[in-house]
């Protein structure tokens, strides 16, 4: 897997082959800088009037606020940038593979249903979309922006001026200590668990339902913390897959058993949905049941992918790491 990290931005040509090639930088903090500004662009209003959506109005309820379209548009428009210039120097699926690509736009695809369309509008009488926003923003949004967003593909589509000033920034000592810790797989474990479980507490879901920064602060806080458990999960290397796939099985865990809670409870946590019109004809206990079987099914499926990911990647290094042995191993199995 190719690194998630930063390298330096600085383009040159080899003589022998005049194939364009770049020189790195050793963080990763730039490869998600643009999405934190995406997760972090407040709305320029609250939620609507709280009338539930009928089903065949679904098509319409697009939320087409600008402070969250214009980063999506600008950091598609810098990624497909950076991938036509890396493509028109070094040939398609050279320096940027097709693969991030795709992964990058998955990531997109991911940002627009949780925030544009449809899920946000639901999620403004059902707490089952709601619980569905966030499982698209930290479980499908997070990894494939980290896997499909290279610092390359994007500093190539930016000015000199602003590459080296972004190459002195993470350079910096201070800077380079900070985000080593963020992303150090424990710490941004326990900070995605933490900010998952403090966002649903009843009373802060109350309040992000009547106030839109706070819902908006919700949502950045989720998205961030996501973006740096995936970096961390990324940046793997050698011994620290076993890290890496204790880090996912807690993940893992922990979805199961506050879907579990969610499904199972006798009574619904959430009363500040029972004040808003019911939708789709689900009570208020029947809304939060769904909200926790997503949660054990689709949320926890994330995570499990990721672990079988991780295992065949470990497998695929000790391979190319140790090929005798694994052969070895493979024929002493067969003759058993």
């Amino acid at each position: 897997m190719q690194e998630v990290g930063v390298k330096r931005i600085v383009l040159h040509t080899t003589a022998s082959s005049g194939r364009s090639e770049l020189l790195t930088l050793d963080s990763g903090w730039k490869t998600c800088l643009p999405l934190f500004f995406i997760a972090a662009a407040p709305p320029l209003q609250a939620h609507t009037d709280g009338t539930p959506l009928a089903p065949h109005a679904l098509w319409t309820a697009w939320s087409l606020q600008p402070s969250v379209i214009l980063p999506v548009a600008i950091a598609v428009a810098v990624y497909t940038r950076g991938v036509h210039l890396a493509w028109k120097k070094a040939g398609r699926n050279r320096g940027v593979p097709v693969w991030r690509v795709c992964s990058f736009f998955l990531g997109i695809m991911g940002l627009i249903a949780a925030l544009v369309w449809p899920l946000d509008a639901l999620g403004e009488n059902l707490f089952a979309a709601h619980m569905g926003q966030h499982i698209v923003l930290m479980g499908l949004a997070a990894p494939f922006l980290v896997l499909g967003l290279p610092i390359p593909t994007t500093m190539r589509a930016l000015p000199r001026s602003w590459q080296r000033k972004l190459a002195l920034l993470a350079a910096s000592n201070s800077w380079r200590r900070s985000w080593s810790w963020a992303t150090a797989i424990s710490v941004a474990t326990v900070l995605q668990l933490v900010v998952f479980l403090i966002w649903h507490i009843p009373s802060a879901i109350a309040l992000s339902l009547n106030d839109g920064v706070v819902h908006s602060t919700m949502h950045a806080s989720l998205f961030v913390s996501a973006l740096l458990f995936w970096t961390a999960i990324c940046q793997m290397r050698g011994q620290e897959f076993g890290a890496g796939m204790i880090a996912l099985v807690i993940t893992f865990k922990f979805s199961l058993i506050v879907g579990a809670l969610l499904a199972f409870a006798p009574t619904a946590f959430y009363a500040s949905y029972g004040a808003r019109p019911a939708a789709w004809g689900f009570s208020l206990l029947e809304d939060q049941q769904l909200a926790g079987l997503l949660m054990m099914t689709a949320g926890a499926m994330m995570y499990l992918m990721a672990m079988v990911a991780l295992v065949a990647v470990w497998f695929g290094k000790m391979e190319k790491t140790h090929p005798a042995n694994g052969r070895a191993t493979v024929r002493g199995t067969e003759g058993r």
